[in-house]
Formats: C-alpha cells, sequence, structure tokens
C-alpha cells in the first residue's frame, strides 16, 4: 500500500519553485514532516492511551476485569468462611471431647455417690438395728435389776432366818446331849430335839448354797447385761461414726456431680454457640458460593462477549479464513500449570505455560498482530499481551509478557511468521509467578489450545 505525494496531479516539468520565504518545496517537506510526526504519534496512543468510553470491547473488558476482581473477593470470602467454619468445628469437637470426660466423670461419681448412698442405707438400718437392741438390753436390764431387787429381798429375809437358826444352832450347842437327854420328858422328845437340829443343820446349809447361787447368778447376769449394754452403745457410736463418714463422702461426690453437670452444661453452651457460629459460617459459605458462582457466570457471558468482540480485530485484519488445521509450533516449551476449562468453581479461558523468567515467546502460527502492549491499563488490567491473527475467524493471544527488561519486539499491523520471537515471559498482570497465559480464539469463542498444538 503506498501514499500518493501532494500535488502528484500536475506535471512534473509545469511546477517552478518558489522562492519566496523558503519556496513551495519547503513548505511540502515541512508537511510531509508534519505527517510522519502526527502518524507516529497516533499509532503511539492507538497502544498506551485507552479507547474511548463508548468502545464496546472497552466496556466489556472493564466488565470482565471487574467480575474477575468480585470473584477473587467472593473466593478469598468463601475460603475465610470455610477457614472459620473449621476453627468452630475443631471448638466443637474439643467441646465434645470435654463434654465426654465430664460425663464419664459425672457418672463415676453419680455411681459412687449412689453406692454411698446404699451403704448409709444400710447403716441406718444396722442403726436402728442396734438401736432396738439397745433398747431391748435396757429393759432386761431394768428387768435383772428389779429381780435382784426381789432376789436381794428374799436373800435378806433367808440371811435373817439363816442368821435365827445360827443363834439358835449356837444356844443348841452350848447344851451337852446328855442335858438335853436329863432335860427331855421323854426319849421321844429327845429325839424330836435331835431330829429338829439335824433338820435345821441341813435346812441351813441348803439355804447358804442356794443364797451363794443366788448371788453368783445375779451378779453374773448384771454383769453380763451391764457388758451387753456397753457395747451395744460402742456400737451405736461406730454406726453413728460410720453413717458420718458416709454422708461426708456422699455430699462431696454429691458436689462432683453438682460441679460435673454445671461444667457440663457451660461447655454445651459453649459448644453450642461454636456450632451455630458454624452453621453460620457454612450458610456464609454457601451463600458466597452461590454468588461466586453467579459472578462465574457473569464472567463467562463477558469473556465470551469480550471473545467475541475481540475476534472482530481479527475479521477486520484483512486476513482470509483460517484452514491450517494445527499450528506449526508451540509458544513456548514449559510447564502446563494450569490448563483450559473449570477452576477454582469458575472457568479457565486459557492455557497457562510456567518456564524461566524471560523465556522467549514466539508466534504459534504466521499471522498479522492486531493488539500489542496495555490498552486497558487504566481499567485495572496491567498485563501486557500480543494478539495476533491467524484468519478472520482465529486468533492467538499472549499474555503477562515483560515489559521492562525485554518487552515486545513486535507492532500492530505487523505480519509474523510461526516460530518468530514476539515477546518474553514475564509477570505482569495477576500472576504469581512467570508463565504465558496463551488462548485460541475461533469464531469469537476462547477453545482449547491444546488440540490445535502440535
Amino acid at each position: 500500500m503506498t501514499i500518493d505525494q501532494p500535488n502528484c496531479d500536475h506535471p512534473a516539468g509545469m511546477g517552478t519553485p518558489r522562492t519566496s520565504r523558503g519556496g513551495g518545496s519547503k513548505r511540502n517537506a515541512a508537511l510531509r514532516t508534519t505527517l510522519v510526526v502526527l502518524a507516529g504519534l497516533a499509532l503511539f496512543l492507538g497502544q498506551v492511551i485507552p479507547a474511548s468510553a463508548d468502545d464496546p470491547l472497552t466496556d466489556a473488558l472493564k466488565r470482565k476485569q471487574e467480575l474477575e476482581r468480585a470473584v477473587a473477593v467472593s473466593r478469598a470470602n468463601t475460603e475465610r468462611y470455610k477457614v472459620a467454619a473449621d476453627q468452630f468445628q475443631t471448638a466443637v469437637n474439643s467441646s465434645n471431647a470435654v463434654i465426654g470426660d465430664l460425663q464419664a466423670k459425672a457418672d463415676a461419681a453419680q455411681s459412687q455417690a449412689e453406692q454411698l448412698g446404699y451403704e448409709i442405707q444400710i447403716a441406718e438400718e444396722q442403726l436402728q438395728i442396734a438401736s432396738f437392741q439397745l433398747d431391748e438390753t435396757n429393759a432386761l436390764l431394768s428387768s435383772l435389776k428389779a429381780q435382784v431387787d426381789a432376789e436381794n429381798k428374799e436373800l435378806s429375809q433367808r440371811e435373817d432366818l439363816y442368821a435365827k437358826h445360827l443363834r439358835t444352832t449356837y444356844r443348841q450347842a452350848q447344851v451337852s446331849p446328855l442335858e438335853m437327854l436329863l432335860s427331855s420328858s421323854s426319849l421321844s422328845e429327845f429325839a424330836s430335839r435331835i431330829q429338829a437340829m439335824v433338820i435345821i443343820n441341813r435346812q441351813d446349809v441348803q439355804l447358804a448354797n442356794e443364797i451363794r447361787t443366788m448371788r453368783d447368778e445375779t451378779a453374773a447376769n448384771v454383769g453380763l447385761t451391764q457388758d451387753k449394754a456397753a457395747e451395744l452403745v460402742g456400737l451405736q457410736d461406730q454406726i453413728t461414726q460410720q453413717r458420718a463418714a458416709l454422708a461426708t463422702q456422699k455430699a462431696r461426690y454429691d458436689q462432683l456431680i453438682k460441679d460435673a453437670q454445671n461444667a457440663i452444661e457451660t461447655q454445651a453452651s459453649a459448644r453450642d454457640q461454636a456450632a451455630a457460629a458454624r452453621n453460620t459460617q457454612l450458610g456464609a459459605a454457601a451463600q458466597q458460593n452461590q454468588q461466586t458462582a453467579d459472578l462465574n457466570k457473569q464472567l463467562e457471558n463477558a469473556e465470551a462477549q469480550y471473545e467475541q468482540l475481540a475476534a472482530l480485530a481479527a475479521a477486520k485484519s484483512g486476513l482470509g479464513a483460517y484452514v491450517g488445521g494445527k499450528l506449526p509450533i508451540w509458544p513456548l516449551r514449559g510447564v502446563i500449570t494450569s490448563p483450559f476449562g473449570a477452576r477454582w468453581g469458575g472457568f479457565h479461558n486459557g492455557l497457562d505455560i510456567a518456564a524461566p523468567m524471560y523465556s522467549p515467546i514466539v508466534a504459534a502460527a504466521s499471522g498479522r498482530v492486531t493488539t500489542v502492549g496495555k490498552p486497558y491499563l487504566a481499567y485495572g488490567d496491567t498485563a501486557t499481551v500480543v494478539i495476533i491473527a491467524h484468519g478472520n475467524n482465529f486468533s492467538t493471544l499472549y499474555g503477562h509478557l515483560d515489559d521492562r527488561a525485554h518487552p515486545p519486539i513486535v507492532q500492530v499491523g505487523q505480519l509474523v511468521s510461526a516460530g518468530q520471537v514476539i515477546a518474553y515471559e514475564g509477570m505482569t498482570g495477576w500472576t504469581t509467578g512467570p508463565h504465558l497465559h496463551f488462548m485460541t480464539i475461533v469464531n469469537g469463542r476462547a477453545v482449547d489450545p491444546l488440540p490445535y498444538l502440535p
């Protein structure tokens, strides 16, 4: 394509140079210089100044980048909600473990308290039995004391009788048998007196034995009863002390149960709060996921529109339809870190290829360069890109190119061949490491580059 020179419709020989104020030739040279400068300035401004606000491609890209930022924020919020939910779940699990331990202690204390309760009941029954036995023994002792009193009275009477017999026997012992015989009126009276003395002696012996036996039995019964009463009093004291000790232990275990139940209620309240907070976080995460899905859907629609609008540049490239099949060469040899397709709940519309920083990027096929630089910097897109049209229906995009040490070495409108170096790998735009974002846009839609790569 050529540019006609000024005044080309005049014959060359007819013009005469003008001498006043530099002449016509000098003005023509100045005009040509001005046109060249303006053309260069227009080319430069077209690369660095964003398109006008009413440019549909600009609006679509702006909308796309806003959605990308919203998706990133939404995903970050979702992760934050999930982390918080996991933390609350950990708190719930910890509370459940503490509650289980406290419940085990409470159950053990409850079992021990119940056992002590049974032992206290047994002690109370034993105490009642001992009290009953003591009452019976005291009644027996009272009876024995009454019996002793009666026996002592009878014993006193017998002792008096025995004393009379002793006095009689003593007086009779002062009378010799001869005097008794001589004083008797007859042998029959003498015999009677002798027989009476024998009977009295026998009765005295028997009475003395009975008195001795009664004294021994009474003393034994009184001693036995007193010993039994003392034993029962001691048993009462022992049972009372045992019951008091059991009651003290039961009170301690009852307090342990009460403390454990209070701790369980407190821990259960904390667990319920953590569970409620976890459910809140999960609900927020689910809501955020839905919001992310909605934003991703909008982003996909925006990207689809952007891809269609970006394809307009290829349609205006003056090239015919692309019928070349596979691309002749890979734009960069490296590791695929993110394939085409679903990613992070959204959709990745290209192929990420990682290689060392400043690795050369080559054209995947011959074509015409339609975009170079950062035409949409004003809308937050800091990535340096190159787009090459390989036909009016097929383009390739190369993103995150370096723009400092090794900026792109091609220009808009330039024809390039397959394998020609167009730029170098960088980290411009939204990226965490050096890589190439490679896209294939066919009929206004981003498609998986892998089937087109050799």
